[in-house]
């Protein structure tokens, strides 16, 4: 099987693409906002307080995020959050129609309230797919999802990169409302195609109890999962690891490299090339321990980083950059089968919101101890820490034998959205 198989459900091709349209607008609007700071304030301050009010959400509301995915209809929990995200950003178009330079405050609550409505998205969109393809087409599916994730950044960075320069050059003066303008049109024809999606309702009994309640039931189920606990402990370290990879890049591109924008671009663009060229091919490769592939897809993401401490030639560095590419998606795509299939549907929601609150807490952490070692290692020890940091995480899934000799789950009976989906999409490919 390859993509155009999976493809041929509708539901799923209309999630993939509400997903990648509407991921190519969290890119977007992650770099404007921060752009936009830099070109108002001309404060590096700024700049990161952006970063951290666009990150905080993550935080402060995953644990809400994972309940609403179990709770409610998935399908409408991605449907609002895309067409909150487009009619705040729509208001903020209305702003800029009025003044070309907005105020500090804006700069600041507009990045905060987007980013609060999109960590609703993913937890629902992760706890989808399952509903809507059937289990032997879950890791082929996970895999295009995850491809269409890692090619996002790539068209983010041309984005950066060639259309904002090109409009910042021609048109300074409405830059940000085409920008803004644009990234509103991202997520309302996301909203149009995740409006298509059939209703993916949780397969639970109703609830009354109260949503700390529910959330606490979900951190209950892992504790009962050791597996699940050494997953989301590996994911935490790998993501402190790898949390300063930008303050370490842009020392060794000013130290090493010239400091030029060319150099960094080429940074970031050969990481997410590994990505794309590798993730494709997960799709067809049948995985029997998950847990083993993600620590070795750990281990040598670590080990690269470690190297680039001593890789004072540009073309090597890049070399290492792609290796690291092409290690995540046999670490990251079984794995996240794996999770689909063991965890009952009732707590898929909030088993993924509690992985991502717990790493991406670990993100400010990381960045802040990224930027106090910088002046005393430079970028070679800052690389060695990174690197040495994600070996001893994937040191915990190999001495843990509940994680190291996790089994993949046989593909068994189907959601029943999914063979239902599945027997109408093929009569109306064959007709």
């Amino acid at each position: 099987m390859n993509y155009s198989h999976v493809l041929r459900i509708r539901p799923f091709r209309d999630l993939w693409l509400g997903q990648g349209i509407s991921q190519l607008g969290d890119a977007f609007y992650y770099i404007v906002f921060m752009f936009m700071a830099k070109k108002l304030t001309g404060s590096d301050g700024v700049v990161a307080m952006v970063g951290v009010l666009e990150t905080l959400p993550y935080l402060l509301f995953s644990a809400y995020a994972g309940v609403a995915a179990d709770r409610f209809d998935r399908r409408k929990v991605m449907l609002w959050s895309d067409i909150a995200s487009g009619l705040t950003l729509l208001a903020f178009v209305g702003v800029l129609l009025v003044t070309p330079k907005p105020p500090l405050f804006l700069l600041l609550t507009v990045p905060f309230l987007l980013s609060t409505m999109r960590c609703f998205f993913m937890p629902a969109k992760s706890a989808s797919i399952p509903a809507v393809v059937p289990k032997n087409m879950l890791q082929l599916a996970n895999s295009l999802s995850m491809t269409t994730q890692n090619t996002m950044p790539l068209i983010g960075l041309a984005l950066t990169g060639g259309v904002l320069t090109a409009l910042w050059a021609s048109s300074p003066q409405h830059f940000f409302l085409l920008c803004v303008g644009l990234n509103t049109f991202s997520f309302l024809l996301s909203a149009w195609y995740i409006s298509r999606l059939p209703e993916i309702l949780p397969e639970r009994r109703e609830v009354k109890s109260h949503a700390w309640t529910d959330f606490k039931e979900g951190v209950r189920y892992i504790r009962k999962r050791p597996d699940l606990i050494t997953f989301i402990a590996m994911t935490t370290g790998f993501r402190l690891g790898v949390a300063p990879f930008f303050v370490a890049y842009l020392a060794a591109n000013d130290a090493w490299f010239g400091g030029g924008p060319a150099t960094l671009t080429w940074m970031e663009f050969s990481f997410f090339v590994g990505m794309v060229v590798a993730a494709p091919l997960m799709g067809k490769v049948r995985v029997i321990h998950p847990g083993r592939w993600f620590a070795t897809g750990l281990f040598v993401v670590g080990l690269m980083v470690g190297l680039m401490a001593f890789s004072r030639t540009f073309p090597l560095f890049v070399v290492f950059n792609i290796v690291c590419g092409l290690a995540v998606p046999p670490a990251d795509i079984p794995i996240n089968t794996w999770m689909q299939k063991s965890v009952p549907d009732a707590f898929l929601g909030r088993v993924n919101s509690v992985l991502n609150m717990v790493a991406t807490g670990a993100m400010p952490v990381g960045m802040a101890l990224g930027g106090v070692l910088m002046p005393h290692t430079g970028p070679s020890g800052l690389f060695i820490a990174m690197g040495g940091v994600m070996m001893v995480a994937c040191a915990g899934g190999i001495l843990t034998p509940a994680f190291r000799n996790a089994i993949m789950e046989e593909d068994a009976e189907e959601p029943k959205v999914a063979e239902e989906l599945v027997k109408e999409e093929s009569g109306a490919f064959l007709h």
